[in-house]
């Protein structure tokens, strides 16, 4: 099996473990608590690692979760290696290197009861390799990747806001899972071009 594509493997099948999960998922949003099922437009995707769903029955799909999460956890932090390795400045290699593994690792452990503190430092980590990989592609000329970055750095930059200062709660779901698809697709494209061919 090609290497280079474990990442896709893996994003793949987080995919198809967060949909299982999302299906065995017993019910209620923060808005609807009494609601049956999950909504993928008001539910925040860390309800499907709790113990319990937000109606109060037991969550038959957190484990089933929790691995779609390691899944894709272990792929993005391939692909911030794999984009690190492209990059010709040694500093910014290892920026997008270590804060890209980071952001992976931490990213995992918001599953766990350390979730707010896991969010925060997360965050950290993830806007610190964010920026240095849309600084490469600028560097780099590949401008329609550095278009994506900074789309997918502004929606990630949203997201924090509206999440530490609690506003348009009704949209911050649906918002997430808009920032988590841009990035995730993103880091994974990037992964895979052939920075210094052009």
């Amino acid at each position: 099996m090609n290497a280079r594509l474990l990442p896709c493997y893996g994003i793949a099948i987080g995919l198809v473990l967060f949909a299982v999960a999302s299906a065995l998922y017993s019910g209620g949003t923060s808005m609807t608590p009494d609601s049956v099922g999950y909504s993928w437009s008001r539910n925040f995707i860390s309800a499907l690692f709790a113990p319990e769903a937000l109606n109060g029955m037991p969550n038959p799909g957190r484990f089933v979760a929790v691995t779609a999460l390691a899944f894709w956890c272990a792929s993005l932090a391939f692909s911030f290696k794999w984009i690190s390795n492209q990059a010709t400045n040694r500093v910014q290699s290892k920026i997008i290197e270590i804060a890209g593994i980071g952001a992976a690792v931490y990213a995992f452990f918001v599953a766990t009861p350390m979730h707010d503190l896991m969010v925060i430092i997360g965050l950290v980590f993830s806007l610190t390799a964010l920026m240095a990989t849309v600084v490469f592609l600028f560097t780099a000329k590949r401008w329609k990747l550095f278009a994506w970055g900074v789309l997918s750095l502004g929606l990630s930059t949203l997201s924090a806001s509206l999440y530490f200062t609690g506003s348009a709660f009704e949209f911050m779901p649906a918002i997430q899972k808009l920032n988590v698809l841009s990035v995730v697709s993103w880091i994974l494209v990037t992964g895979y071009a052939r920075i210094g061919d052009d």
